[in-house]
């Protein structure tokens, strides 16, 4: 959805694929027969005869035969895309394809569901609400009426007359250890430390009871050194690990054919409280000894640039955003692939969307989608003494 697209409905009529809501949908809290009503209207589009995508859009008021009036809905009652998709999908035969997208036009907040074209019939494995189960509620013109659901020879022509089905793919945030999804919108809480100008940061240096008579055996052997760079090193980590989030995104195909050569595309805005690194740019935990003649590890292995894996990440930096590419490859029906992790740090509190494109070779068009990250920056600062009391970091040797 962009603002062009948006104003152009506004002068649109009612009808298979669209609709205005002046107030939004009753959810959270909400009782079975309130849900059943937002259950109703999305079914009804997934089950409509249409040949685009269908939109409802809420904090608009109809206005016949001119332009639609935007009134907007207060931002904390937009809905999770991620709970509607759960509640949605757990109730239906197949997956519903259909997003829920908070927009902001004319300085108001505008919800919007958007029910992409699909594989029909769609309809209840049970009763909920005022619904029935397997009744095939399909929206005629400007209205879904729940008395005069399809009847068998309407269902019959839906399966006659879909179309070769396409892959469907939805990407999501994913907790960054285990392979849990965790919808389109994600918060954290984030740490802002300034640290000590760098000049002023000491050299490490051994205790005053030592003498190079009786140096620490570690110290003594030639491929052993003093770390003088620790504490600057511990500034940059603990910098680093304080404000950056590590973030992975996972790729589900909830359509009925396999998907080939998916790719996601994420553009992040690239300014100077925002910055996207990938693992090797994070700084290592430091060690107050050097050991060897060279230290090259890299957080999460080093990466293979001759050999493209499923989930890899690859970043890419301009002076107006971020590029963040993930190749996929091939999903099945069913089948989820996790990115690799990649870390995304913002100096101050606020909303960060992130808009991306999904693409394979067989969707008709690039699918647009967006992620939202809400985040809250704690600002702090840290004197030399508390630097250098600091703990030495634990390094992890996976």
């Amino acid at each position: 959805m962009n603002s062009d697209l948006f104003k152009r409905l506004l002068y649109e009529e009612e009808g298979t694929t669209l609709d205005f809501k002046k107030d939004q949908y009753r959810f959270p809290g909400a009782t079975e027969d309130e849900k059943s009503e937002l259950l109703k209207d999305i079914l009804g589009f997934a089950n409509a005869w249409r040949r685009s995508e269908a939109y409802i859009l809420i904090g608009v008021e109809d206005v016949r035969g001119g332009e639609s009036n935007v009134v907007g809905i207060q931002a904390s009652d937009h809905l999770s895309d991620h709970s509607l998709q759960q509640f949605v999908n757990n109730l239906t035969n197949q997956p519903v394809r259909f997003q829920y997208k908070a927009f902001g036009f004319g300085g108001k907040q505008v919800g919007i569901i958007c029910i992409h074209e699909q594989i029909r019939p769609i309809y209840l494995k049970r009763d909920y609400g005022k619904l029935k189960t397997e009744k095939v509620y399909v929206r005629r013109g400007s209205s879904t009426d729940p008395n005069k659901p399809a009847s068998p020879e309407e269902i019959a022509q839906m399966g006659i007359g879909s179309d070769q089905p396409s892959a469907e793919l939805l990407v999501e945030f994913a907790h960054a250890e285990r392979d849990d999804a965790l919808g389109t919108e994600s918060a954290w809480d984030a740490e802002c430390c300034e640290m000590p100008e760098i000049e002023t940061i000491p050299d490490l240096s051994l205790p005053q009871q030592y003498s190079f008579i009786n140096l620490p055996s570690s110290l003594l052997d030639p491929m052993n050194r003093l770390n003088d760079d620790f504490f600057r090193e511990l500034a940059s980590y603990e910098f680093a690990r304080r404000l950056f989030r590590p973030t992975r995104l996972v790729i589900a195909n909830v359509g009925q054919v396999t998907a080939n050569n998916v790719r996601a595309e994420i553009m992040v805005p690239a300014n100077a409280d925002v910055l996207v690194m990938d693992m090797s740019d994070m700084p290592d935990p430091p060690s107050k000894q050097h050991v060897g003649l060279l230290s090259c590890s890299v957080p999460g292995g080093i990466k293979s640039y001759s050999h493209r894996y499923p989930g890899r990440v690859d970043i890419v930096k301009n002076n107006e955003k971020f590029r963040v590419e993930i190749d996929y490859g091939n999903l099945q029906p069913g089948r989820r692939i996790w990115s690799d992790t990649f870390y995304i740090g913002k100096a101050t509190s606020g909303d960060l969307s992130m808009c991306g494109l999904m693409f394979a070779d067989n969707l008709p068009q690039p699918k647009d989608f967006t992620l939202t990250m809400s985040v809250t920056v704690a600002k702090t600062t840290m004197t030399v003494e508390e630097l250098c009391s600091l703990p030495e970091p634990e390094v992890n040797d996976n």
